[in-house]
């Protein structure tokens, strides 16, 4: 990002001002909307108050949770943002930690730490449930509405195999666990100190639907580009074994949500190459759909590791 210029420096200092945040030494923009303030304060800014007070209470139920989210802090006057600007300005404190390569280092080590992360907030987000309007999303109707169509439009199309064995997929779906989840759970949102947890970031996506999605979200993330080198891929294994299982330690994964894992890596490239040619990034969907028919020949295949992966040495087993 480039460097702020000073008027907009004078703006910034102004509302950290409002906050009490009276010497300020570096400021760095991260986006055209967000600055981090000498490596303590996160600083960002809206046009829509409303999208912020979701924000807020979000982060101050999961905070009662006890989950580690940013935390938004209040200013002089007691508010929990300043307008300025014709803008809504609210201060967080960033919290500490780095992304975890689960790359690096022991690989199913690295897993269970992300698993564990995941039902972690996925037993918080239950506990706020009915505390907050959230997206009750359905996974067939925005296959029917949105992608679908897109796919159309864009002269995209897949294997009747492959379509055929999602549309299979919906009466299972209507039988999985639901609840609210982040739904865009990748390391990138999760950081660490110290093969430590330190804290979740960015829950825009929230939405109510099936648990089991946020961790194939996270294991489909991970697989990308991977899935073409043999060392690559042969470590996603481990990882995505010690996802599930660090998952089930929590909160106990049923055999349907095991089951669907394949079908669900599917339904997410899918929805992914719909998204990129939704936005005008045609080469980036059309990896996405070589990817897809990647996942359908190959995956169902790995189903049977993660069932015997996920025992540990005294026969833990997630199925139970």
């Amino acid at each position: 990002m480039e460097k702020i210029d000073l008027l907009q420096r004078k703006i910034l200092e102004d509302v950290l001002h409002q906050y009490e945040v009276e010497k300020v030494v570096h400021i760095k923009p991260t986006n055209t909307r967000a600055w981090v303030i000498d490596d303590i304060y996160v600083l960002k800014s809206n046009e829509i108050r409303s999208e912020f007070d979701k924000s807020i209470l979000l982060s101050r139920l999961l905070l009662s949770e006890g989950v580690p989210v940013i935390e938004y802090l209040i200013t002089k006057d007691n508010e929990p943002y300043v307008f300025r600007d014709k803008k809504y300005w609210c201060l967080m404190k960033k919290i500490r930690g780095v992304h975890l390569d689960p790359f690096e280092g022991n690989a199913k080590g690295n897993g269970l730490l992300l698993g564990r992360a995941v039902a972690v907030v996925h037993t918080a987000l239950k506990g706020i449930d009915g505390k907050i309007e959230v997206w009750d999303n359905d996974f067939f109707s925005e296959l029917s509405s949105l992608i679908i169509p897109e796919l159309e439009k864009n002269g995209a199309t897949f294997d009747s195999a492959i379509m055929d064995r999602i549309f299979a997929f919906e009466p299972v779906y209507r039988t999985l666990p639901r609840q609210i989840i982040h739904r865009d759970m990748h390391p990138g949102n999760l950081l660490f100190e110290s093969s430590v947890f330190t804290g979740y970031l960015d829950f825009d996506l929230i939405q109510r639907n099936v648990r089991i999605f946020d961790l194939v979200y996270l294991g489909c993330g991970l697989l990308v580009v991977n899935y073409k080198d043999e060392t690559r891929l042969r470590q996603w294994r481990e990882i995505f074994a010690g996802i599930v299982q660090g998952y089930s330690e929590l909160s106990p994964l049923n055999a349907d949500e095991l089951d669907s894992i394949p079908v669900l890596f599917l339904f997410d490239e899918v929805l992914f190459t719909a998204f990129f040619f939704s936005i005008s990034q045609p080469e980036v969907a059309k990896s996405c759909i070589e990817m897809t028919k990647w996942v359908h020949a190959n995956i169902s295949s790995f189903l049977p590791q993660w069932k015997k992966m996920v025992r540990t040495e005294y026969g833990f087993d997630i199925c139970r």
